[in-house]
C-alpha cells in the first residue's frame, strides 16, 4: 500500500523552488572598476612629488642651520600656499616619517600654534 505524498500545507516549498530558479538565472554582477585618483601607486607618486616640492622650497628660501638647511613652518606656509596648510602639514608628516625632514613637534603641525617650529632637511628625495 503505497501512499501518495501528501501535498504541502503551505506554499513555502513551491516559493522556495521558484526562488532557487530565479537565483540560478541571475548573473553575478562584475566587480566595480577602480577609477579612483586614490590608487595607491599614484598616491605614493604624488606624495613624493609634494615632498620634493617642499624640499626645494626649503632649500631655496630657508637658512643654513647647524645641521643643514632649515626653515620655520610659519615662513613656509605663504610660500607653499596659505589655503593649503592642512596639505602641507600632511606632506611634512609623511616626509618626516620617511626620513626626509625633521622637526621637534610630535604631532601634526598647525598654523598659528607651530609657526616657530623649524623644519630641517635630512636627506634629498630622489
Amino acid at each position: 500500500m503505497s501512499e501518495s505524498p501528501e501535498p504541502p500545507k503551505t506554499k513555502l516549498v513551491q516559493c522556495q523552488h521558484e526562488f532557487q530558479e530565479k537565483l540560478h538565472e541571475m548573473q553575478t554582477p562584475p566587480p566595480p572598476l577602480i577609477r579612483s585618483a586614490n590608487n595607491q601607486h599614484e598616491t605614493e607618486y604624488n606624495v613624493m612629488d609634494e615632498i620634493t616640492r617642499v624640499h626645494r622650497l626649503i632649500r631655496a628660501h630657508g637658512e643654513q642651520g647647524d645641521f643643514g638647511m632649515q626653515m620655520k613652518f610659519g615662513n613656509l606656509i605663504p610660500i607653499y600656499g596659505n589655503n593649503q596648510v592642512d596639505k602641507l602639514s600632511e606632506v611634512l608628516a609623511n616626509a618626516r616619517k620617511n626620513g626626509f625632514v625633521s622637526y621637534t613637534l610630535k604631532d601634526f603641525l598647525q598654523q598659528d600654534r607651530d609657526e616657530d617650529i623649524y623644519i630641517r632637511l635630512v636627506k634629498t628625495p630622489v
